[in-house]
């Protein structure tokens, strides 16, 4: 949808538009939805109206999180445009530049500073818990993994490979029982963290938003967030767990599940994708592979 069609389609129509002296366009990321900065304030994204109910859950939810961290999005107004089939939502704009971008001009220093406040965030909106009856964690987190294992045995992989993820896997999987059914940002990495101002600043995109064990929310740092920053990814982590004396084990044997669990899942989806998608992923799932010394050691080479 271009900024003509906006103009004159929908800005008559959305209350937080009509008296507006700027709106940008943002086109970057992997969401399929319409993005505008609204007078350097507001956020406004616009979707096709079926996915109404679930993005309606998902601005309520942010709603929510404002209250554990001052570091999210809140919501302003939500609303459906049924003539031009679309919905939308507004929610406040956080200032910055996505971090796998704005990383490269801090010192090591800020770099780490900045992870240490990603995670000190994360770690309060995981204080919100899933809705009463939610399924367990553990039957539901299996139930996936079973399924993408079945289809990376189907994929043309070094056999020594996928006999050791799904090894570890079906040896460790057990660990899962009886964790805590938590908020997910469950896209936390690089890409949807802001820095403004040489600091981190938010954190965005929450459409993939789910429920389950906290910890898997840090699945991705070994993959993605290394890559960008290895300073930046054990601030996270010491951030995160800034309460505690010292890391439990317990922690890193969760951590190295997921990650195993992460590679998995990503190689399927790759293979679904496209060859190049596949085999820069199989390049990423190869470097968590060396850092965790094919899973003979919990505690990934880089942070240490």
């Amino acid at each position: 949808m271009g900024s003509a069609i906006l103009d004159h389609q929908i800005k008559e129509k959305i209350f937080h538009l009509k008296n507006s002296n700027s709106i940008i366009e943002l086109n970057k990321g992997f969401s399929d939805d319409k993005k505008y900065v609204i007078d350097d304030k507001y956020l406004l994204r616009l979707f096709p109206i079926e996915d109404e109910k679930n993005r309606k859950e998902e601005f309520d939810t942010l709603n929510k999180l404002a209250t554990y961290s001052n570091y999210v999005p809140s919501g302003i107004e939500f609303n459906s445009l049924k003539d031009i089939k679309m919905a939308y939502m507004i929610l406040t704009y956080l200032p910055g530049k996505d971090a796998e971008v704005a990383l490269k001009d801090l010192t090591e220093k800020e770099q780490y500073t900045s992870g240490f406040l990603a995670g000190k965030e994360l770690k309060k909106i995981h204080e919100f818990s899933a809705p009463s009856g939610y399924p367990s964690w553990y039957s539901l987190k299996k139930k996936k993994s079973d399924n993408y294992l079945i289809e990376l045995k189907k994929m043309d992989l070094d056999e020594n490979i996928i006999d050791m993820l799904e090894t570890y896997i079906r040896n460790n999987e057990a660990i899962m029982k009886d964790r805590p059914n938590k908020f997910q940002h469950d896209d936390f990495h690089p890409s949807n963290l802001l820095i403004n101002d040489h600091t981190f600043s938010g954190i965005i995109d929450f459409q993939r938003m789910d429920w389950g064990d906290p910890i898997h929310d840090l699945h991705k740092l070994g993959f993605f967030s290394k890559r960008v920053s290895v300073e930046f990814t054990k601030g996270i982590i010491d951030g995160y767990h800034e309460d505690c004396v010292s890391l439990r084990h317990s922690f890193w044997e969760l951590y190295c599940l997921y990650s195993v669990m992460h590679i998995v899942s990503a190689l399927v989806w790759g293979t679904r994708r496209n060859r190049e998608q596949y085999e820069l992923l199989l390049e990423y799932s190869l470097d968590v592979i060396s850092d965790h010394d094919h899973f003979n050691r919990v505690i990934p080479k880089w942070y240490n």
